[in-house]
Parts: C-alpha cells; structure tokens; sequence
C-alpha cells in the first residue's frame, strides 16, 4: 500500500501574508497534500477577525498561484472553543478524518504531519496531537520581532502605514490583494476602522489606569443568560464595540456584586417585569469567564449567570432600552457564532446544554 503524507497547517491568517508562505513551500516540499484547518471561522467582523474564513482562504490559494506554488491545497473552516482545548482538539481530528474520508484515503495509509511556527503559547498545539508528527519551521522576522498579522492588520486598518512599506513588510502581493478587498468592500473596512479605533482608546485609558497602580486590572462585567422555552434572550448592540451583534444582557460592575449587576444590567436592557427578588430564585449556575484573549478591548473578565425562567408560559416581553438597540428571544436552535458578541456564543455554550451548532455536520456541508 502506498503511504500518502498530508501536511495539516492550522492558523487564522488574518491576513495571509509572506511568513505563512514559509509553512506552504515546506508542506509542499515533503507532503503529497496540504490541508488547510482556517481558525476562527464564523466569527463576526472585528479588528481581530476582518475576514471571513472564505475570504481567507481565497486569499491563500491566490497567493500560493503568484508565488509558483501549485501543491494541492484544501481549506477548511475550523471553529473557536475559547474554553475548551479538548473539543478544539477534536474538532482538528474531525476536520482531517472528513478531509480523509473525502478523499478516499485510508487512515492507515496516511502519515500526518504538522506544520507551524512553534514560536510561543499560541503554537502550544502542536504538542496536542502525539499520534501526529510535527514539523516546526522557522518563523519570519522583520528585524528582531517575528511577523505577523496583528501588525498587518493595524496598518491596514488603523495606522494607515505606506502601502510600500506594507508591502516589503509582509510580501507584494499578499498585501495587494488585501489592499484590493479593501477597495472593494468598504462598508466593511469601516466597521473594522471604528471596532480597531475604539478598542485602541479603550487600550489606551486601561494603559493609564495600569500605569497608575503598576499593576494589570481587569474590567470586571456582568452578563445574563436568560432561557424560557427553549428561547434565549439576547440585545442587539446599539454601539460600538460590536455595533449590530448579538449579545447577552451586561455591562461593567458598578461598585457592585456580579449578581446585582447582571440583574441590573438584564432589567436595564431588556425592561424585563420580573422584580429583582424573583430573578434571583431563577438563577440556576453561574460561571466566571475570564480568558485573556476574550475581548479584543483588553483584559475583561465576566461573571455569567443563567436564569431558568418558567416554561410554559407566554414569552416574557421585552423592549431595547439603555445602550441595547432591541432586544428579542431567539430560538435557540437559530443560534450561530457569526452574529454574536466577543464570547457570547462561547458562554451559551458553556451554560445552556445542546447549543446545536456541531463542527462535523458544519464540515460535512463544506465538503460536498
């Protein structure tokens, strides 16, 4: 039996720029075919996520045209799990028995190898997978500091810098093609510009407060997770950031208890008629979420409680107020990553059981 090497190369390009070339040209130097695993897929808008996973994609394959590479290279979406590395994990192994599956090769007839730069925390993945090999290439420095799209995407999108340095800096025609889109989808850019705008101002106050206690402090929030008949309740967001996602009931504490403030802030957003005393005998679990990569706004932490309210009886009315612009009961099988708020999707996930947005049936669609 013939035994095929399938490279497997897991990242967000967000862009594709000319360091991630490097992972290409050496897949295709030692494998019979790359597989392509795009994070943060259906995930919204923002400065941390300006493209979607198609678009990405399009991009790899154009750049990969341009530069003489003609392995056969297949993309595929791959979902966050911001709190769970294991179903993360699982997801890689899902994508890559379907890519399998799909392609007619038998499992024990393909040596998997994975490619990445193994350059800090974020590469740590790479050791997840022992049944694997891995192939650790060098990553792409300017300078002294090792490229990437963090800093592509801030000239592009909020420094402005020369489209010349931009592109001795991260390759001529990765940074074309971005440059194209760009020109092309301008609604676009301008919600990326204002969501990268605020969140630099928000940086830029925390950095003042950390500078005054010469220490890191967490914004501290409070969210509400609200079900009643396989319905959650969720606001639509008035303004930057995340201006028109989806998002739970919440804000900032105010010299408060989380549980005062979620309620508060619930009651606030929602005009929800169900006096304070009541919702709290609702409350059935509540969790803190508090990964450092949560918010693209900085460090903010948020306790999440969730309300059982009662089945079988009409919805609940509710109406936007404060800084929500509506606010509405979804089904909760119509719920899906890519309208949603920061984590939001992730905290429903974690706190309201059978959230049916399955990875395998997501890639089963891709794939045929």
């Amino acid at each position: 039996m013939t035994q095929v090497t399938l490279s497997v190369i897991i990242g967000r390009f967000q862009p594709f720029h000319k360091g991630h070339r490097k992972l290409f040209d050496h897949a295709s130097q030692h494998s019979d075919q790359t597989l392509v695993l795009i994070g943060s897929a259906f995930r919204p808008r923002s400065e941390k996520n300006a493209f979607k996973w198609t678009e990405r994609a399009a991009f790899i394959h154009a750049a990969l045209k341009a530069a003489g590479n003609s392995a056969d290279v297949t993309c595929l979406p791959l979902i966050d799990t911001l709190y769970d590395d294991r179903t993360w994990a699982g997801n890689v192994r899902t994508a890559i028995d379907l890519h399998l599956r799909t392609k007619g090769i038998a499992r024990d007839a393909v040596r998997v190898v994975l490619v990445g730069h193994d350059k800090d925390e974020s590469s740590r993945y790479l050791r997840w997978f022992p049944e694997f090999e891995a192939a650790s290439v060098d990553a792409e420095r300017n300078g002294s500091t090792v490229l990437n799209a963090t800093d592509m995407r801030a000239g592009l999108f909020l420094n402005a810098a020369p489209i010349a340095r931009l592109r001795e800096t991260f390759g001529a025609f990765e940074t074309d093609q971005v440059v194209a889109w760009m020109e092309q989808n301008p609604k676009d850019v301008a919600r990326v510009r204002a969501e990268a705008q605020y969140n630099a101002a928000y940086r830029d106050a925390y950095g003042k407060a950390v500078a005054a206690f010469g220490y890191d402090i967490p914004a501290d929030c409070a969210d509400a997770v609200v079900v009643q008949n396989g319905h959650i309740l969720l606001v639509e967001r008035a303004k930057a950031p995340g201006k028109g996602l989806f998002a739970l009931p919440g804000g900032h504490l105010q010299k408060e208890t989380a549980q005062t403030a979620a309620i508060r802030e619930l009651i606030e957003e929602t005009r929800l008629n169900i006096p304070r005393k009541l919702l709290e005998g609702r409350i059935a679990a509540r969790q803190v979420f508090d990964h450092p990569e949560r918010s693209e706004r900085g460090w903010v932490r948020t306790e999440a409680f969730k309300f059982e309210l009662i089945d079988g009886k009409a919805q609940e009315k509710v109406k936007g107020a404060d800084d929500a612009k509506r606010a509405f009961w979804l089904p909760i099988n119509q719920l899906t990553p890519d309208v949603m708020f920061e984590d939001h999707f992730d905290i429903i996930q974690a706190l309201v059981p059978n959230v049916p947005f399955a990875y395998s049936s997501v890639l089963m669609s891709r794939m045929h």
